[in-house]
C-alpha cells in the first residue's frame, strides 16, 4: 500500500515537471558597428620654379632684371621685370655649402643681395660673373665675429678640362668651389646673353 502512494506521488512529480515552462535564456545579439576607412588626402607639395633637376633650361630670351640662386636647391634661376622665368641652371657652391660666408677661406657661398661688378673672361673657369661681395651687412656680420670676410666672389663656368661640357654631370654632382658659384659654360653663355650690370643678384639658402 506504501508502495502505491510512493508511486503516485512520484507520478504526480514527474508530470507537474513536464508541464513547467522553462526559461531558457538567449543572450543578446552585439551590435557590431561597421569598420569605416576613412582615406587620407595625399598632398603633393607644389613644385616651385627652383625645384629644377637638369643642367640648363631656356625658356625664353629676354632682359634678366633678376638672377636668383638658391643654395639648398643647387639652381640659378633668371626672371625678367614681369616675374618671368627666362632660363635655369644647375650649381655647384663652395665645398663647405651650409650656411652663410663668414670669412676669408671658410669656402663657404654668401647668403644675400648683391649687384655685379663684372663680367669678363677667366683662363681658368672660362666666363665669370663678378658680384659686389661684401655687402655692408657681410662687412658688420665679419666685424663683429673679428673676421676678414674675404671678397671675389664670383658666378663662373667649368675648369678647363671640362670646357667642351663632357665632365659637367660629373661636377654638378658636387660641391667643389671655393665658395663662388660654378655652372656650365653652356649655361653661362645663356646667361651671359640675358643680363647686365643692372641685373640684381640674390643669393638664397
Amino acid at each position: 500500500m506504501q508502495k502505491k502512494i510512493v508511486l503516485v506521488i512520484l507520478g504526480i512529480l514527474v508530470f507537474t515537471g513536464c508541464n513547467e515552462k522553462v526559461k531558457i535564456k538567449v543572450p543578446e545579439p552585439k551590435v557590431v558597428e561597421p569598420i569605416v576607412e576613412v582615406e587620407e588626402e595625399i598632398i603633393i607639395p607644389e613644385k616651385s620654379v627652383f625645384d629644377w633637376q637638369q643642367n640648363d633650361e631656356l625658356i625664353k630670351t629676354g632682359e634678366a632684371t633678376k638672377m636668383v640662386a638658391v643654395k639648398s636647391k643647387r639652381v640659378l634661376v633668371l626672371f625678367d621685370k614681369e616675374g618671368d622665368v627666362l632660363s635655369r641652371h644647375r650649381l655647384s657652391l663652395g665645398e663647405n655649402p651650409v650656411g652663410t660666408k663668414l670669412k676669408q677661406g671658410d669656402k663657404k657661398t654668401p647668403v644675400g643681395t648683391y649687384s655685379i661688378r663684372d663680367i669678363r673672361g677667366d683662363k681658368k673657369y672660362y666666363k665669370e660673373i663678378l658680384i659686389s661681395y661684401p655687402n655692408h651687412e657681410d662687412k658688420q656680420r665679419s666685424k663683429k665675429l673679428g673676421h676678414n670676410p674675404g671678397g671675389g666672389i664670383t658666378f663662373h663656368a667649368q675648369v678647363p678640362w671640362n670646357w667642351n661640357g663632357s665632365g659637367d654631370d660629373h661636377t654638378l654632382a658636387n660641391d667643389w668651389t671655393e665658395g663662388c658659384l660654378a655652372l656650365t659654360n653652356h649655361g653661362m653663355n645663356t646667361v651671359l646673353s640675358m643680363i647686365s650690370h643692372k641685373t640684381v643678384v640674390e643669393i638664397r639658402e
